[in-house]
């Protein structure tokens, strides 16, 4: 029987919940959604080499962000479809489809309810 071994990394958890703790204090603080989203990016920065080189206003230009109207549960799933985008395509490209699945139910449980959001 052959077993995967999982591709994440101490990095890519510590990552996920750096990225959720930025998205979830710009939605406890009032900000509009896409600013939380932005806010999030560019204030992980420092904290998280791979994301130094991006453009938080391109990177959400060119996501789904682009529909104007959203159901709130559509812009939670939304946040995490770009938290996993950051994840996967900047911060750990390697992930297979398990790894990925087991990232967004973290990223999941990790994010305030929509209850929560201001």
């Amino acid at each position: 029987m052959k077993t995967n071994t999982s591709k994440i990394r101490v990095a890519d958890k510590r990552a996920a919940r750096l990225l959720c703790q930025a998205f979830n204090d710009g939605m406890r603080s009032g900000v509009e959604y896409k600013t939380a989203l932005m806010k999030m990016i560019d204030g992980q920065k420092i904290q998280i080499s791979e994301l130094r080189s991006l453009d938080s206003k391109s990177v959400l230009a060119a996501s789904n962000l682009q529909v104007n109207v959203m159901f709130p549960h559509e812009l939670r799933k939304n946040a995490i479809q770009m938290m996993m985008y950051l994840l996967t395509k900047h911060i750990n490209p390697n992930l297979d489809g398990a790894d990925r699945f087991i990232l967004e139910v973290f990223i999941d449980e990790q994010l305030l309810p929509l209850k929560e959001w201001v």
